[in-house]
């Protein structure tokens, strides 16, 4: 049973959409496994509900209208430069969401000792292995990672609408 699935079978306390926000709900990024293919180091990452992602996203959208207003025109994608320019905008881009959304490491060390975790080495991470930022990506895609189930409210009377 997917999420979804499972939401409707138990019911989404309506409440919980108004109730103090809670620590944002964070999913592993497996990206280093061993010979029986088990996850050593990965890391540790918050979802698109988080302030981390929302404040990210704000700011690229901004960029992107400013620079549209600037030039005056769209990036010129039928031509070869263009259609670079627009690729290179999108990579960079997932990866500042992707480096704004982890949050935490597991399994990587330093000299035989856990390594206290550093955004600049999760930049180098994803500057020299590009498929770190694609696995970010779709943890944050994966909807499952997120849509954490609440206890059901405990109250025993049928619910009933106010839309009459």
């Amino acid at each position: 049973m997917n999420t979804a699935q499972t939401i409707i079978a138990t019911g989404f306390d309506i409440s919980a959409l108004t109730a103090a926000p809670a620590d944002p709900a964070t999913f592993n990024v497996d990206l280093i496994f061993n010979a029986d293919g088990d996850a050593v180091s990965g890391l540790i990452c918050v979802g698109k509900n988080s302030h981390q992602y929302q404040e990210i996203t704000k700011t690229i959208r901004a960029e992107n209208l400013k620079r549209g207003a600037r030039t005056g025109t769209a990036i010129d994608t039928k031509t070869d430069e263009g259609a670079a320019l627009a690729v290179d905008l999108s990579n960079e881009n997932a990866k500042r969401i992707a480096l704004a959304v982890t949050v935490g490491w597991f399994g990587f060390t330093s000299a035989g000792a856990p390594a206290p975790f550093d955004k600049n080495l999760i930049k180098a991470g994803f500057d020299s292995r590009p498929t770190w930022v694609d696995a970010v990506t779709a943890g944050l895609e994966k909807d499952a990672n997120f849509s954490k189930l609440l206890p059901k409210a405990s109250s025993t009377s049928p619910a009933t609408s106010s839309n009459g």
